[in-house]
């Protein structure tokens, strides 16, 4: 019977087109580990991912599980890590019960969103620019407590019609002033659809902005109807804590 392990890693990704393997000449994190596992096992290996993030989004709390023929070498990781590029690192690689499952069997996730409002080459690869001097800060506080609980997030999906349902239990919605212009939106909940972070982080940015009120985006949690088309840039979003 196939040995099964969980890894534990991170990965910057910038430079790809997201986890999942795409098709053509466009490189995934996926792809890129699997490369790197397979020239260590000699044969195909399939790595199945925690959930997906999209082209240019970070994980720094990642995992993911696959299935070997043999048990690894004690050396495995150390190996693995010196094929594959220093934006990935996998941590930590254990065995679990062949019917454990990195995507079903996790609880609750929380991405974070780290926006800067003064241009900076350092923090540019994994914060987003967005000018905020002016926004009304207890508006975005007021639209976030009005998220939490477990609603239909059908208005804040790109492709709600792929999922077989659109409800989500989003535990926490917050905004936090990280200190020297720097602000982070954090989002806890037991599952997340497609674009729904991006979505919500353009949203609520829309209402700092005085553009929509806060009420807006309750009203669209219980029609279903879009706010407008538009995503929070990618290079801010971090996957960065997944429970079990």
């Amino acid at each position: 019977m196939p040995h099964r392990y969980f890894v534990h890693l991170a990965y910057r990704g910038t430079h790809y087109r997201g986890w999942q393997r795409q098709s053509g000449n466009t490189v995934s994190v996926q792809e890129t580990i699997e490369r790197a596992v397979t020239q260590v096992h000699s044969s195909p290996v399939k790595a199945v991912g925690c959930g997906r993030t999209d082209a240019g989004v970070h994980a720094s709390d990642y995992y993911l599980h696959f299935d070997s023929e043999q048990p690894l070498r004690d050396n495995w990781l150390f190996i693995v890590n010196k094929l594959l590029p220093n934006d990935i690192v996998l941590y930590r690689v254990w065995e679990v019960d062949s019917s454990a499952h990195v995507r079903y069997d996790a609880r609750e996730r929380t991405y974070d969103y780290f926006i800067h409002t003064r241009a900076d080459p350092f923090l540019a690869p994994l914060s987003s620019l967005y000018e905020m001097e002016c926004y009304d800060f207890a508006a975005m506080h007021r639209a976030c407590s009005l998220l939490t609980g477990r609603h239909d997030f059908r208005a804040f999906c790109l492709t709600p019609d792929r999922h077989n349902t659109t409800t989500c239990d989003l535990r926490e919605a917050s905004l936090h002033d990280e200190g020297q212009g720097r602000y982070r939106f954090r989002f806890v909940a037991d599952r997340f659809l497609r674009g729904m972070i991006r979505i919500l982080v353009f949203q609520l940015l829309r209402v700092g902005a005085g553009k929509i009120a806060p009420e807006d985006m309750q009203a669209a949690l219980r029609s279903g109807q879009r706010l407008g088309v538009g995503q929070a840039r990618p290079e801010g979003l971090f996957l960065s804590k997944v429970e079990y």
